[in-house]
């Protein structure tokens, strides 16, 4: 498997059966959030809010474009003629034409909303709207709202699963906790599976639709989403805020330490650090 990575020192590519990393030709200096469709992959950079659109095979600029401020999230359009940008710092999601960069719709979307998935192949997305308590799905590329989940706390993930909507949120008592909510196709009203200690970081759901990756300050654990049982719990990887699954394979990265590793989910003692580094970013290519 080949991984796209992004850390102050530049961009680099990854794979399983190679001892080192690859550093890629990137323009921008301290790259980050980095994302890759079949043909074309996208980096943005910390200092000058830009974000560069390449070739994905021979690494040629294809065009830039501004980031929406405090970006967390960015994916291409199935057929790649569109880039959505999250912003955490904006409240908004952005529609951007990759070849151009030109800014095409925006949304408002919550308060500090950090996760962003694609659903319906590619003609809706899945906001989580972070500290508003609600997600959104929208109608892309015009990111018009078709539909407000409310949640009873702040929702900072969310993602599709076999029976529905999965909403990761934090709740404040006496601490901060991680409440774990499951929305049917046709509910209104989220219902609880589950409740983790401490503040929620990355959330996936695994490819059989009933399994899922959640990270909090206890460690990465698997989730089954009908019981709410935790089948597995890795406590080196606490807080890691991105996680991407591919098959039996989990990309973990976003972590507290800078290191980037590919996790077998299904034998989660079955793991590889591809990279070290300070502030690095990961997704599969």
């Amino acid at each position: 498997m080949r991984v796209l990575v992004t850390d102050e020192s530049g961009v680099w590519k990854c794979t399983h059966s190679e001892a080192a990393p690859k550093q890629l030709p990137f323009e921008l200096e301290c790259p980050c959030t980095p994302c890759a469709a079949h043909a074309l992959i996208a980096c943005c950079c910390e200092k000058t809010h830009e974000c560069l659109c390449l070739q994905r095979h021979s690494w040629n600029p294809v065009s830039c474009m501004p980031a929406v401020p405090g970006i967390s999230s960015m994916v291409f359009s199935p057929c790649e003629r569109y880039l959505y940008q999250l912003g955490t710092e904006a409240d908004s999601i952005h529609t951007r034409l990759t070849a151009t960069g030109e800014l095409l719709f925006a949304a408002p979307v919550g308060v500090f909303p950090r996760s962003m998935r694609m659903i319906q192949q590619g003609r809706r997305l899945l906001i989580a709207g972070g500290a508003a308590g609600e997600a959104y799905i929208l109608r892309a590329p015009e990111l018009l709202n078709e539909r407000t989940i409310y949640t009873r706390h702040a929702c900072f993930s969310a993602d599709l699963w076999a029976g529905g909507i999965v909403l990761v949120c934090a709740a404040e008592g006496d601490d901060i906790h991680t409440v774990i909510y499951t929305l049917s196709a046709r509910g209104v009203k989220p219902a609880k599976l589950t409740e983790l200690p401490g503040q929620p970081g990355g959330l996936c759901v695994c490819p059989d639709g009933k399994t899922a990756l959640v990270s909090t300050p206890d460690g990465l654990m698997k989730l089954d989403l009908c019981s709410g049982i935790v089948l597995w719990n890795r406590p080196e990887w606490a807080l890691c805020m991105h996680l991407e699954c591919r098959g039996s394979r989990v990309l973990i990265s976003d972590t507290l330490d800078g290191r980037i590793c590919l996790m077998n989910h299904n034998a989660p003692w079955e793991q590889q650090i591809l990279f070290r580094g300070t502030t690095a970013q990961a997704c599969f290519l």
